[in-house]
């Protein structure tokens, strides 16, 4: 879970790297996504074979896919202009948004300190992006956008879990961003130069051997005692972030991502409190 959150971390400040050098999000989505399904598609389907791509869902299959390809390139759009140490810290608020997520679509019910801790966080974010300030840009609520799209990607993986295969699950929505990717990278293409390259491919190395170390971190233990140690990806944002753009947050930015951190990390125990409840209880 350590090791993942690094390398997704990396896959972000390989992105922005990529970004700055004013090449189109399409270019880097479509290099980057067929590097990460060359990682991904063996995997999932030594696993599960071609069989497991069948679907008895195939509408939820697309509204998800369609779903990751928005913040695939909502997110990049957002890192163009917005330090990675703070769009990380906003989107690590999708565990306060799975919370209220989960009350709407799943039933589940949620107690007092876990809507506090929602609200906690939820100021947090909005010291980070300081809505109404000179020091606000019209970037920052994209990773906020992301942070709830990539919760309701999160609750879905549950709804579809109960007849859908790890790998149609896990496929589905990658290929969806390389197919996008290809229809709209012949009008934006530039051509590429080696450390670009590079760049963009060791981007989608990264994503698809991050996304398989978080899986299976997640085989092998509970996601209340994996939960918390995602929150080290704000740490190598932090880093990557001061040493390839020279960008630290300020102390207004520092105070909003301790409030994130805290707010997560209070759901967190509660879940894990409430869960140990119902062992006992059981």
């Amino acid at each position: 879970m350590l090791l993942g959150a690094l390398v997704m971390s990396a896959t972000d400040a390989g992105g922005k790297w990529v970004m700055v050098h004013d090449y189109h999000v399409a270019q880097l989505n479509f290099v980057r996504g067929f590097f990460a399904l060359a990682i991904l598609a063996p995997t999932a389907l030594k696993e599960g074979g071609l069989a497991s791509l069948r679907t008895k869902r195939p509408f939820a299959h697309a509204a998800r896919s369609l779903l990751l390809v928005c913040l695939a390139y909502s997110w990049f759009f957002a890192l163009t202009t917005i330090p990675l140490a703070e769009a990380t810290a906003i989107a690590l608020c999708a565990p306060l948004c799975m919370t209220a997520f989960s009350v709407v679509l799943l039933g589940d019910k949620v107690g007092l300190f876990r809507w506090a801790a929602v609200f906690i966080g939820f100021a947090g974010m909005l010291l980070i992006i300081r809505p109404g300030t000179a020091l606000f840009d019209p970037m920052f609520p994209v990773p906020a956008f992301a942070a709830m799209g990539y919760a309701l990607y999160m609750v879905t993986n549950r709804l579809l879990s109960a007849t859908e295969s790890v790998t149609a699950i896990t496929l589905y929505p990658q290929l969806a961003i390389l197919a996008v990717s290809a229809v709209w990278v012949p009008f934006v293409w530039q051509d590429l130069t080696w450390p670009v390259f590079t760049g963009m491919a060791l981007t989608g190395v990264a994503a698809g051997i991050g996304h398989l170390l978080l899986t299976y971190a997640f085989r092998h233990a509970s996601p209340s005692v994996l939960a918390p140690l995602d929150y080290t990806a704000l740490l190598w944002a932090t880093v990557f972030g001061y040493v390839l753009f020279a960008q630290l947050p300020d102390v207004t930015a520092w105070a909003g991502m301790v409030l994130i951190v805290l707010a997560g990390l209070i759901v967190i125990y509660r879940e894990a409190h409430a869960s140990r409840a119902k062992v006992a209880a059981a």
